[in-house]
């Protein structure tokens, strides 16, 4: 489950020295190692001028026309496969008035996280969560399909809390603060992050819900689907390669729809093929298409 964690520290750590210390200390690819950095991370938050700071540089920017590419987070520095973000969490107070738009945060939105990362409380009372588990290699990765979820906790993450959120296991769901709040992240980003998928779920009816639409592999998704619509035959031979090896299970059945959408006396041959695809997702997707089209 999501290890929470209380940890009193009032000493202060800068962000280089954090960073510097992530670099040489950390196996990010170890859960207890990624723990480890827990009373570093909440030094860090003790720098109650970390955030304040960068938002002047962003602001000072607006005098160029640059603009934040986002309302919520706010990238703070990064190492050697992982960086470090400060989250904003307005208040029902703060999105009822319009200061933010609510479709801007996740709140009351079950998720999981296709990464590790370790969070701390820095500003403002902090959100509640509700924390559940659920087995990612138990599904094909079909909308709609059932998940096999367990009820975990709810946590108030508040003040001098840190919390590991484990990468395609847990997810829950957050509720607005009840005064705007500031969490900073250890975000772990290997290469393996761009290749696992996001999901959304349906609590009620116990089931995958969707994708988020800006993920990579769903930036990915609506690349080949434009690719089937505007390519060539340059763009056949692409798609051929991703269709036989790209790791992402997504990107491989839009890549096979996209080519039958390019070839379609080609299709049936295609999706035949399809067919062997190690991950049910694909498989089952050209099973689907062979039974509606009689081959």
């Amino acid at each position: 489950m999501a290890v929470t964690l209380a940890v009193d520290r009032d000493d202060v750590v800068g962000l280089d020295e954090f960073i510097d210390f992530v670099n040489r200390e950390v196996d990010l690819r170890d859960r207890d190692s990624l723990l480890g950095a827990a009373p570093r991370l909440r030094a860090l938050a003790n720098d109650r001028g970390l955030v304040a700071r960068r938002l002047n540089a962003l602001v000072e920017n607006l005098f160029t026309g640059e603009v934040s590419p986002s309302a919520q987070s706010i990238f703070l520095g990064a190492g050697e496969g992982f960086y470090v973000r400060a989250n904003l969490w307005p208040s029902n107070a703060d999105i009822s008035a319009g200061r933010i738009y609510q479709d801007r945060f996740s709140y009351h939105i079950a998720h999981d996280h296709n990464y590790d990362f370790l969070t701390v409380n820095h500003f403002g009372p902090g959100y509640r969560t509700d924390i559940y588990d659920y087995d990612f290699a138990a599904l094909a990765g079909h909308p709609g399909e059932p998940v096999q979820m367990r009820f975990l906790e709810t946590v108030h993450f508040r003040s001098g809390m840190v919390m590991l959120y484990r990468a395609s296991q847990d997810l829950h769901v957050q509720y607005p603060p009840e005064d705007f709040s500031i969490s900073l992240n250890l975000m772990v980003a290997g290469p393996e992050v761009r290749l696992r998928d996001q999901l959304f779920f349906d609590l009620e009816r116990k089931c995958l819900l969707d994708y988020p639409a800006d993920d990579d592999a769903s930036r990915r998704v609506s690349m080949l689907r434009l690719a089937g619509l505007a390519g060539d035959g340059n763009t056949r031979e692409l798609l051929d390669g991703l269709s036989r090896t790209h790791p992402c299970r997504r990107t491989r059945l839009a890549a096979y729809a996209a080519l039958a959408q390019m070839a379609p006396a080609a299709a049936a041959e295609l999706w035949r093929r399809a067919g062997g695809d190690r991950e049910p997702l694909v498989a089952e997707a050209a099973r689907s298409w062979l039974a509606e089209h009689g081959d």
